[in-house]
């Protein structure tokens, strides 16, 4: 998994330093967090591994935004399309969304180190 995030995170680089190149440095940059489970499969992981995977590529790019000085990073994480996948799966992603997000709030440094603000957006009611 470690080979395949580093990867990501060289791609991402790369794009980002092509974009970045050709003009002043954005305030805000948004990710669509999508493939995980197609990533999962093709490497004969569990479905939660391939969402837990782009949990660490998300933080290996908030980390690279902050430090070119990117002010605003958007994540959309979740559509109201994956609650029409297997019961088992969405309960998954809310654990591990769950988890993070709790390990996130534990690591006070994180948060405020890098001033990070979590805002989330939608009907949060379909949320269990």
């Amino acid at each position: 998994m470690m080979k395949f995030l580093s990867k990501v995170v060289r791609f991402f680089i790369k794009c980002m330093h092509c974009v970045l190149s050709v003009g002043p440095i954005p305030s805000h940059i948004g990710f669509v967090m999508d493939g995980n489970r197609r990533y999962a499969r093709q490497n004969k992981l569990k479905q939660v591994a391939g969402h837990e995977a782009s949990y660490f590529s998300l933080m290996s790019m908030l980390i690279y935004c902050y430090g070119l000085g990117i002010k605003y990073m958007t994540a959309y994480a979740f559509s109201i399309d994956n609650f029409m996948c297997r019961p088992e799966e969405v309960q998954s992603i809310m654990d591990l969304m769950t988890e993070k997000f709790e390990l996130l709030c534990r690591k006070d440094i994180f948060l405020n180190g890098y001033g990070v603000r979590v805002h989330f957006s939608g009907n949060l009611q379909l949320l269990p």
